[in-house]
């Protein structure tokens, strides 16, 4: 597909082009990105951008994919490292606080209202009826037969909303659940 023939109608041409160039840049993204679904969900990525932008694109399109891939690459490493760095801080601050419990850490509490907040925030946005059988287990401490007599269900749906509940958290809060389960172990039980 040339730049002279670009128009979002010409779904030919930009198979064409996908069909032409997938291969090369997969296998270019594959140099830096050792997932093989991650390097494949980043050229996808940046044949939709091209789809989405191609009026505006003022260079080869082959240039345009592989500059796109080039960057999208570095992005994924300067955010792996960012996450990283804060996952060895936070088993850092973690490792501080098992090993001297009783000394004051002058940002520990207010670490602990922080990821308390999170995980506050994280349960106001369950769905409302999981919402409500979750806060009625952990807050109330009340057991799925009481719970299923009180909303008139199912102990089986209780246990189910609750199981829904602890996924949904675990995987909003994977970067803190080690720090949650030291702090709130009753919630993840």
């Amino acid at each position: 597909m040339s730049r002279a023939s670009a128009d979002k109608t010409d779904l030919k041409g930009f198979e064409q082009l996908f069909n032409q160039l997938q291969p090369r840049l997969y296998a270019y993204c594959c140099k830096y990105i050792e997932d093989s679904e991650l390097a494949r969900d980043i050229v996808q990525e940046c044949f939709i951008s091209l789809w989405e932008n191609y009026e505006s694109v003022q260079i080869s399109y082959e240039f345009y994919l592989f500059k796109a891939v080039h960057n999208r690459c570095l992005s994924h490493f300067r955010s792996e490292r960012v996450h990283a760095e804060y996952a060895s801080l936070v088993k850092m601050k973690i490792k501080e606080i098992e090993i001297h419990p009783e000394l004051p850490y002058p940002l520990t509490e207010l670490y602990v209202k922080e990821v308390n907040a999170l995980l506050q925030e994280s349960i106001s946005k369950l769905p409302e009826k999981c919402r409500l059988i979750f806060m009625m287990s952990r807050y109330q401490n009340m057991k799925s037969q009481e719970i299923a007599d009180v909303l008139g269900i199912s102990v089986r749906t209780v246990d189910a909303q609750i199981y829904n509940a602890l996924k949904i958290l675990k995987i909003k809060l994977k970067d803190y659940l080690p720090v949650l389960l030291l702090l709130f172990p009753h919630f993840f039980r």
